[in-house]
């Protein structure tokens, strides 16, 4: 892989991975929040399914999105303040990668400098290790809220 198709990679990456981490935050949010409007009587798969859409909408409708808007959805709905503040971070970066990214790394990665693109490479790895761990934590922290305060529901 050349060095452009690298880094072409990892922004695809980091973009994936992070929209994965955003949906579990969604779900994390939705279902820290769902517990509190749910019903004994209610089936328990179906009381999941519905804050899944619920989810799956927020989302969708998060498209377009300012940061401060997404935080306001998300933060301190179930994410440990560690969490908070490394969504926060990614985020913002999200948001470079999406606009500014090419912009800015454009005239240097045309000098084709190995150590350059290795430079920029070593960055986006970083944005992609960094959204695996989040989503990682986001999903073991969804994972426990589903099964403390889920599963009783509906027995």
């Amino acid at each position: 892989m050349t060095y452009l198709e690298r880094i072409t990679y990892l922004t695809g990456r980091f973009l994936e991975v992070f929209q994965y981490t955003l949906f579990n935050a969604y779900r994390l949010a939705t279902f820290f929040d769902g517990i509190k409007h749910l019903s004994p009587q209610t089936n328990t798969e179906e009381n999941i399914e519905a804050l899944e859409s619920v989810a799956r909408t927020k989302l969708v409708e998060s498209q377009g999105k300012d940061v401060s808007t997404l935080e306001k959805d998300l933060l301190g709905h179930g994410l440990s303040v560690k969490d908070e503040k490394e969504l926060h971070a990614l985020l913002l970066k999200r948001n470079y990668i999406v606009s500014y990214f090419f912009l800015n790394t454009a005239s240097d990665l045309a000098k084709e400098d190995p150590r350059i693109y290795e430079n920029t490479i070593d960055e986006l790895q970083e944005y992609v290790d960094r959204a695996i761990d989040l989503n990682t934590r986001i999903s073991n922290a969804f994972d426990r809220i589903l099964e403390r305060d889920y599963r009783h529901f509906g027995k």
